[in-house]
């Protein structure tokens, strides 16, 4: 089916958000909205329901500043040491020192479920479940719902739009769907391709890849390949086939940077991206590089600095520690890095280095990943220098680095001072033992993959590594330590005020407390 819209209608389909529960009841108080509502026939008219995808790609990652803030960059882009808060939200008691504002914790469930998943309800009552719009939908939804789930743990997740109030789900059980789902888009994706070489059904809805069906299902199997690899420790057979699955399909996994999954500009809808992290940054000037960045990205001289960074008043890379509860007192300090994104600057949901660097994982431990542990480590760090604008010599020599290591934290204002944490070098040593090539391979794969922090933060808890330096000021009480770090965040008090019984159970299904502490199902290295 070819649907046809313009760009402008977004605004209908926003405004539909009031009428997406209106079939299927609500899940929690918070969530029941209800005012004014846009009738069915009206959309029927043009064939608005292509409109919906556009809305659930731009959620995957909020535009909205604020929203990005307390979903995105407070909690992932923090714990996974990229970038450091300059300020004192909530006097000091914040995500950033282990205390959590309901109003914080409340934001990603939001984003998820409203912003993402409901649309994605409407879409797939108005359209065929073997349609391509549907599959590509499917492959959106987990990309955004998985981060979610590794936020949060259990979800309200395989009944919503079905049942209400909603159940939840163990994570086990989400990332089972994940894989049934992400299958079955593929399987629709490859049938449509197979009919329809070539085509631009999805052009005037798809801001990713302008309705390039190959590309989607390449997106598809190297989404796989990352859940997958999420849950090797817990489950290390079934991970084993679904990773070998998605990396032998004969559509491939994203091997290319012209197959990055990136939100940005798209000249063919006439859509401009505004990357939220300049505005937090230059506007509000609360982020800088973080100190963990510091002491990897100096220790190894990495020319990509100048491409994540911005140089401070000395022409250096500086970062600070996390956690300062007075953060604010940093906030104009000039020997600290700003990072290098502008209003354009597209932001990654997935890049082909990712997939290199989870394939010479998997390549580590025996599986057909089509390559060989180092061949795969260095064409992830390859991939990377060219995605960062760097000749592919300097990737060259960076790879055949056999001396740096991480460098000590010097402090900033006196404060903070700090011994490296690790002494991995980069170049690939076929005869260290597992576990050092288990650091190699995710160290730099958190460099490569910047400035994805959700993403950084899921892989530090799956493995430990990089080495993340603890923070400053720690106010949960004794809840959480300084060592081990946030695991995950609590469920928001939205869901214990209007689906509280719901939510008693999905705390059960932790098998821990409703904290900061408690592990998720796939955390257990």
């Amino acid at each position: 089916m070819i649907f046809k819209s313009n760009i402008d209608k977004w605004l209908i389909s926003l405004l539909c958000i009031s009428f997406l529960f209106s079939a299927t009841g609500c899940m929690s108080d918070s969530l029941n909205q209800d005012p004014d509502k846009i009738m069915e026939e009206e959309l029927d008219k043009d064939n608005l329901w292509g409109t919906y995808l556009t809305t659930m790609q731009r959620n995957v990652i909020s535009e909205v500043v604020n929203d990005f803030q307390r979903s995105d960059d407070l909690f992932g882009n923090m714990y996974s040491g990229y970038f450091s808060g300059t300020n004192n939200w909530e006097g000091g008691a914040n995500g950033t020192t282990y205390s959590f504002p309901g109003h914080w914790i409340d934001t990603p469930f939001r984003i998820a479920f409203v912003d993402l998943m409901s649309p994605w309800n409407i879409l797939r009552q108005k359209v065929d479940s073997t349609s391509v719009l549907f599959g590509v939908g499917e492959i959106v939804k987990v990309a955004g719902l998985h981060k979610a789930t590794d936020i949060y743990g259990p979800l309200p997740y395989k009944n919503f739009g079905l049942k209400s109030p909603v159940p939840y789900d163990s994570q086990k059980d989400i990332y089972m769907s994940f894989f049934e789902e992400l299958d079955h888009a593929i399987d629709i994706l490859k049938g449509f391709d197979l009919v329809n070489p070539n085509s631009k059904a999805l052009e005037e809805y798809d801001l990713i890849y302008n309705s390039n069906i190959p590309l989607w299902i390449r997106f598809a199997n190297s989404l796989k390949l990352r859940l997958a690899m999420r849950i090797r420790f817990v489950e290390p057979q079934l991970a084993k086939e679904i990773a070998e699955k998605a990396v032998g399909d004969a559509y491939g996994v994203l091997s290319l940077n012209n197959d990055n999954a990136m939100i940005a500009d798209n000249t063919n809808l006439a859509y401009t991206f505004s990357n939220p992290m300049f505005n937090i940054w230059s506007g509000y000037d609360d982020d800088v590089m973080g100190a963990t960045m510091d002491t990897y990205l100096n220790g190894y001289e990495d020319p990509r600095r100048s491409f994540y960074f911005q140089e401070n008043s000395k022409g250096e890379y500086r970062g600070l520690r996390n956690g300062y509860k007075d953060g604010h007192l940093f906030k104009k300090n000039k020997e600290l890095s700003k990072p290098n994104i502008f209003r354009s600057t597209p932001y990654p949901w997935m890049t082909a280095s990712e997939v290199y660097f989870l394939r010479a994982e998997g390549a580590v431990l025996g599986w057909d990943m089509k390559g060989t542990p180092e061949s795969l480590y260095n064409e992830g760090i390859t991939k990377s220098f060219e995605r960062c604008n760097l000749d592919v010599a300097l990737a060259q020599k960076y790879l055949n680095n056999d001396s740096s290591t991480p460098i000590d934290y010097p402090g900033v204002m006196g404060k903070g001072k700090v011994s490296a944490q690790s002494s991995i070098k980069i170049k690939w040593n076929e005869k260290a033992q597992p576990e050092e090539k288990l650091e190699r391979i995710i160290t730099q794969k958190w460099i490569a993959i910047f400035p994805l922090g959700q993403e950084a933060w899921s892989e530090y808890r799956r493995t430990g590594y990089p080495k993340i330096y603890p923070i400053i000021d720690n106010l949960s009480n004794g809840v959480i330590s300084s060592e081990a770090q946030v695991r995950r965040l609590p469920f928001p008090e939205s869901e214990y005020l209007g689906n509280k019984e719901e939510v008693l159970k999905g705390a059960e299904l932790l098998q821990g407390a409703d904290n900061g502490s408690t592990k998720l199902w796939w955390d257990v290295k």
